[in-house]
């Protein structure tokens, strides 16, 4: 149609400015936010017997990596020693995707940096579990132990399986984020272009001109100001009827 032709098409939602990115999309949007808060919380009950297991969750982004949501203070503290010394379990379980134990942190030379932090000195067993979403490991789950040879072979199985159930669920709030995306930006052009077709008309009655002539008016308005043909549009609504332009739509 010609009336939608050059400038017409709105802004992307500033929120999602990159909704196909699971990355971007797990920081930016406040859904998937309350999610994974409430995951990192049901991942520190998940060894709840007698023991506090403190959990973090740690995201990648490109080639950082981004602390993102933990069960307590301590597990934020831990989990940010990862991201301040660059080393540790956790960028090993998201490049490798796959389980990292360590059965006692006093006696493992993997990652001397990180093991020196006198943070991490109180938590000798730790378990950073792959996220996946899809194939790809885009997050870990950190598990945080005191006593030594705590995750035996049984709670990795139980970490492994509640971590595949979780990036189940982030793949379908990840899913849902999308198609809330789509369906506000296609109501956005639709209200652009309702908007626009009005001004179209109002132009014709004042000019009595075809619609490519009303439309050609709009256009050289909007380089003339430099503004968007729909701002515009909106403008020239307002002018004419007194309100702004409103579109109603049913399902």
């Amino acid at each position: 149609m010609a009336l939608m032709q050059d400038n017409t098409c709105p802004e992307q939602h500033p929120a999602h400015s990159d909704a196909t990115d699971p990355q971007a999309l797990m920081l930016e949007d406040q859904n998937i936010e309350d999610f994974l808060d409430h995951l990192a919380v049901l991942g520190e009950q998940l060894f709840a017997n007698g023991e506090s297991v403190p959990c973090g969750l740690m995201s990648r982004r490109g080639n950082r990596h981004l602390s993102v949501k933990s069960s307590s203070e301590t597990a934020a503290a831990l989990n940010e020693i990862h991201h301040d010394v660059g080393e540790g379990p956790s960028f090993v379980a998201i490049a490798a995707n796959e389980i990292v134990v360590v059965d006692d942190a006093r006696h493992d030379a993997r990652w001397p940096r990180y093991f020196s932090s006198s943070a991490v000195t109180g938590f000798a067993s730790m378990l950073s579990v792959p996220l996946k979403v899809g194939n790809e490991g885009i997050a870990a789950l950190n598990f945080y132990a005191r006593p030594a040879g705590y995750f035996t072979s049984e709670k990795q199985r139980v970490a492994a399986v509640f971590a595949a159930q979780a990036g189940k669920a982030l793949e379908m709030a990840m899913r849902v984020a999308r198609y809330q995306d789509a369906a506000f930006d296609m109501r956005t052009a639709m209200e652009a272009r309702t908007t626009i077709d009005m001004a179209v008309g109002i132009i014709i009655g004042q000019n009595r001109c075809t619609q490519e002539e009303a439309f050609e008016i709009l256009r050289r308005a909007s380089n003339t100001r430099n503004k968007k043909i729909r701002d515009i549009a909106r403008g020239l609504v307002v002018h004419a009827t007194g309100s702004t332009p409103r579109t109603h739509f049913t399902n």
